[in-house]
């Protein structure tokens, strides 16, 4: 078992991040950067994906550790 290291989240595998701090970007480094500066430096909240683009299990571990 090992942990994300940006978050702490128990990761199966091999991975470092866990996919919610996964740059889902790929190579594209500079879309990731620019939502998060906008985030942190401009206030800007990025729109949320629409329901069948989301991944809502992504929280289920939280039921699990209860």
């Amino acid at each position: 078992m090992s942990l994300c290291a940006s978050c702490g989240l128990q990761l199966t595998g091999d991975a470092a991040l866990c996919p919610h701090h996964h740059c889902v970007y790929g190579d594209d480094w500079a879309v990731a950067n620019r939502i998060m500066c906008d985030f942190f430096h401009r206030g800007k909240v990025p729109s949320r994906l629409m329901a069948a683009e989301r991944d809502d299990d992504f929280w289920a571990h939280a039921s699990e550790a209860a």
